[in-house]
């Protein structure tokens, strides 16, 4: 379940003068696609859960994580997805041994973590643990920063942009007349969100004294959902006022309920 130290181990030996531990790190991008498609999964906070926080390591940012938090990233089912059938963990133990493997081929190393630099909030300094083994009260940092196509590809598109508004004086007036005309239309639909924002709630204010119910136009347009989403459906109502006196009945009730039997110890 956790990483000793042995003949195959690749970090953390005993070494040098004074028995002091060398952490010797294999290089992540050598290692099999599988373990790079689970460190991208565990990377990725919205699939995983996996919060990531920030930490100073020898003046440099990283990113790390509980170990506990990782192993119960492992265990969900988003993560069923990206290993073959055989190699899905179904229990903790499993869990163990992918992270295992995760920092065997250096992906992640364990960190002892210290005081914020500069209050609540801030990151935490960070200290390579010596014994590199797994454990769910355990902290690890990443040190694999992951494929760097796509900020190379971001850096360039960026210098491609800078120099073109640098440069715009110089082009050709169709190339300004689109422009301008692109930004109108962007323009226009920033001007008919709002506008479609201000007429719903025009509306909401107009029927709630009227209607049992608050009229919604495009209830779902502030929705966590797609684009196409927030227009459907094309109206709503509020949730009916039945549903919420029942939530509190039922809420007063519990609270009642409780406070009746805290009595009741108390006077036996």
């Amino acid at each position: 379940m956790s990483h000793q130290h042995g003949p195959g181990c690749n970090h953390g030996h005993e070494g040098g003068e004074g028995g002091q531990r060398t952490i010797h790190v294999n290089d992540a991008n050598k290692a099999p696609p599988l373990y790079k498609n689970v460190a991208n999964y565990l990377k990725d906070e919205k699939k995983s859960g996996l919060k990531p926080r920030q930490g100073v390591l020898n003046g440099k940012r990283f990113e790390y994580f509980k170990g506990k938090r990782a192993i119960d990233a492992l265990l969900r089912e988003e993560f069923k997805k990206i290993p073959p059938k055989e190699e899905i963990p179904q229990n903790r133990e499993d869990a163990y041994r992918i992270l295992n493997e995760l920092g065997r081929l250096g992906f992640i190393l364990r960190v002892d973590r210290g005081e914020s630099m500069g209050g609540k909030g801030t990151p935490r300094l960070l200290q390579v643990n010596p014994v590199q083994q797994v454990q769910e009260e355990g902290y690890y940092m990443w040190i694999w920063e992951g494929s760097q196509v796509r900020q190379y590809f971001g850096a360039i598109l960026l210098v491609i942009i800078v120099l073109a508004a640098v440069l715009f004086p110089l082009w050709p007036d169709f190339l300004k007349l689109g422009v301008w005309y692109l930004s109108v239309a962007v323009l226009g639909l920033i001007g008919v969100f709002f506008g479609i924002a201000l007429i719903r709630l025009v509306l909401y204010i107009i029927t709630l004294p009227v209607l049992p119910r608050g009229f919604w136009l495009f209830p779902n347009l502030f929705a966590d959902c797609g684009v196409i989403e927030s227009f459907i459906p094309l109206y709503g109502f509020d949730e009916p006022k039945e549903k919420k006196k029942k939530k509190s009945t039922s809420s007063s009730k519990s609270s009642a309920s409780t406070s009746t039997t805290v009595t009741e110890e108390k006077t036996d």
